[in-house]
């Protein structure tokens, strides 16, 4: 009788065929930091392909190799798939998982062409891309945490009332768990990893987009290219193109597009305007550290609040 271990894997094939993720771009961060426009202003890009949020890493392979860690690692009697597979064997097959979901992204990439995948949540799974796709290279968008907590706590009150944390304490923690993992990043990545951060971006959107198209990912724009490209992204409420939908959402007739509201004025600072005081020391007390370590230090939770008509501050 074979032994499981020595089963014929219909995926070893794949798993063996050198593929490093050399054409892939993931753009990460905590959600509602902007991620959606780096993506957009990067397809806009020649050599640049880009779809849907694709979850791969945050909900299909990524929990399954930690998964698989964690039981190896867990004392007491043995249980779960190690119990049957070998390292290099489950690594095999989930190496030819992931390339079967990878196929209709890479489908048609041409020589120098890359595929930019935007998950935010793949933030959280930086180690699992790192060791199955090691070439790939990982763009972080970073935002103020008070801007991001205000665009999250709009985004629960209507298009995002599923996901959204309905609290400024639950948001910030969301912001810090983000930042956090992707600080791995660049131990993880090295040259392959590049911090975008949002309001330097939005400040000056053509010299950056040329900075990171040009010297990250080694396509070359020139200012006209990237002036189009910034105008495409700001043209009318949508922010420019849909992104496209394919597989079955495509047979099943979805059409691209979001939701009313997941598009807001972009503009640094207008948490100002949005939160209230209690809020503003819900998110000094979660992400006060973390906020300092990011580069935005705010030593008390009143600062810088917007002044009131007659002068007195909110």
């Amino acid at each position: 009788m074979t032994k499981p271990n020595d089963c014929a894997c219909p995926n070893d094939l794949a798993a063996q065929d050198g593929y490093a993720g050399q054409d892939m771009v993931f753009v990460v961060g905590c959600p509602r930091s902007g991620t959606t426009w780096v993506q957009r202003l990067l397809a806009a890009c020649p050599g640049v392909r880009t779809g849907q949020e694709s979850d791969l890493f945050d909900e299909y392979v990524g929990p399954a190799l930690r998964h698989w860690r964690r039981d190896l690692a867990s004392p007491g009697r043995p249980v779960g798939m190690g119990c049957h597979h070998t390292e290099e064997r489950f690594l095999a097959v989930l190496r030819g998982f992931m390339l079967g979901l990878l196929a209709p992204m890479r489908a048609g990439l041409g020589p120098g062409e890359l595929f930019v995948e935007k998950t935010p949540s793949h933030a959280l799974y930086l180690p699992e891309i790192a060791e199955l796709l090691p070439r790939c290279r990982v763009i972080h968008v970073l935002r103020d945490c008070r801007d991001t907590v205000a665009s999250l706590l709009a985004a629960a009150r209507g298009w995002g009332a599923g996901w959204a944390p309905p609290t400024a304490r639950a948001a910030a923690v969301m912001w810090t768990g983000h930042v956090r993992a992707a600080a791995q990043g660049r131990d993880l990545f090295g040259a392959r990893f590049c911090e975008v951060r949002y309001e330097a971006l939005l400040a000056a959107p053509e010299a950056g987009l040329r900075a990171l198209a040009g010297d990250f990912l080694n396509l070359p724009l020139d200012a006209a290219a990237a002036a189009r490209a910034v105008a495409a992204c700001r043209a009318g409420e949508g922010g420019g193109a849909a992104l496209p939908v394919g597989g079955q959402w495509a047979r099943q007739g979805a059409r691209p597009g979001e939701p009313e509201g997941f598009v807001r004025r972009a503009r640094a600072g207008g948490w100002r305007e949005e939160l209230g005081r209690l809020d503003m020391l819900r998110i000094w007390r979660a992400a006060r550290r973390d906020m300092a370590r990011a580069g935005y230090p705010w030593h008390l939770p009143w600062q810088a609040l917007a002044p009131r008509p007659g002068g007195r501050r909110a």
